[in-house]
């Protein structure tokens, strides 16, 4: 049988590929690549047919984690003969409920806007309640939140409805207090704060807070940077249309210290921040609670509640006190040009300004961290 200790001594095959079986779960194994690669895998006879699934990396899954998926996908299978209902992503799933309710296109736009960044193609059975909590809690407004909260609640019951998951990660979520729009942007010191926290917390969610703060853009599409996006020699990241919630092309201009964190990831797969090699990283709630545990430990919590999404609303705000246009600010985050003239200048990437508002503001939190802003800031010890 597979014990923890057992896993962790297993060392890859010279060539070719080997495979652990687990006697406690029938047909669940590692497999073992010559490359150091380690896949869980379930190999079950369904009918006349076997069917072999990868349900995920080891160690970023760990046994315990595998053998509840693959309990789960022996039950489909026993159940269905297929794991179709397993293999449902969140989109389709949504998609399937909009078709069948004939829901208005406000509805779809909802969607792509608010839902589908994080969860366009997470299999409905892995989103976890924390995530659900957690993408609320990241939506401004006093309406917004609640309405978001109901569709993805529908969402899921519909699911529930055809058999494709048990339960429903948003049961129990409720529905967040009515707010105005939030304007928690975080001081200097608190940025020194969180920038040191994040060096604790190792990679990838660490690194990915630290280029959150830095270059001022969404979560999600910080999350999904991928190595075919970045020009280091140029120090620029691009984004697609298709890969910001704003559905506009985008260019990032990179700071240096922004630079030297890409640079330090390591490349193991098509996403700069990933534990599974082929997607990037989620489960923001749990990152920001081991921030916050370790700012209280240490005396260091922050005086006010705060998200991650407040260190974009901190990074603009600093860059407007130190000097830049509110218009050059608007481009760095990708908001919307309002107005003709607007969408005329949109011709002009504004790429040169964006620059030196994005170095600008790096250079401040370097002196913030390093204590260098007179005696406004303590001095903190660096990782």
């Amino acid at each position: 049988m597979l014990t923890d200790t057992k896993l962790q001594s297993l060392k890859p095959p010279a060539t070719g590929q080997q495979e652990h079986p687990d006697t406690k779960i029938k047909g669940l194994r590692l497999r073992i690549g010559a490359g150091g690669t380690k896949a869980w895998i379930l190999r079950r006879r369904v009918g006349d047919k076997v069917i072999n699934r990868k349900l995920g990396v080891y160690p970023a899954m760990k046994l315990a984690a595998a053998r509840n998926a693959a309990e789960s996908m022996i039950e489909a299978l026993e159940r269905d003969g297929s794991t179709e209902g397993l293999d449902r992503t969140f989109e389709a799933a949504a998609e399937a409920w909009i078709k069948a309710k004939k829901r208005p296109a406000l509805i779809q736009r909802q969607l792509e806007l608010h839902v589908y960044p994080d969860w366009r193609d997470r299999k409905l059975g892995e989103i976890k309640r924390a995530e659900v909590r957690d993408l609320i809690q990241g939506l401004e407004g006093e309406v917004l939140p609640n309405r978001v909260l109901a569709t993805i609640k529908t969402v899921f019951g519909y699911a529930i409805s055809q058999d494709w998951i048990e339960t429903s990660p948003a049961d129990r979520i409720e529905k967040p207090n009515a707010e105005a729009a939030r304007d928690r942007f975080l001081t200097m010191d608190e940025v020194a704060r969180v920038w040191n926290a994040a060096g604790l917390l190792g990679y990838p969610d660490g690194p990915w807070t630290r280029l959150l703060l830095l270059t001022a853009q969404r979560r999600s599409e910080v999350a999904g940077i991928r190595w075919v996006d970045l020009d280091l020699d140029n120090a620029t990241w691009t984004l697609s249309a298709g890969d910001t919630k704003a559905k506009r092309a985008h260019l990032v201009p990179l700071a240096p210290m922004a630079v030297e964190i890409i640079k330090a990831m390591p490349e193991i797969g098509d996403y700069v921040f990933s534990t599974s090699a082929n997607s990037p990283i989620r489960g923001f709630a749990r990152s920001k609670r081991q921030l916050d545990e370790w700012l209280e430990s240490k005396g260091l919590g922050l005086s006010e509640p705060w998200r991650f999404h407040d260190l974009r609303r901190t990074a603009a705000t600093h860059m407007v006190r130190l000097g830049t246009p509110e218009l050059v600010v608007s481009r760095v985050l990708n908001h919307r040009v309002q107005g003709v003239t607007g969408q005329v200048y949109a011709l002009h990437s504004y790429a040169p300004e964006k620059r030196h508002a994005l170095e600008a503001w790096a250079a401040e939190v370097d002196r913030a961290v390093n204590g260098e802003r007179g005696g406004n800031v303590v001095r903190m010890e660096r990782e």
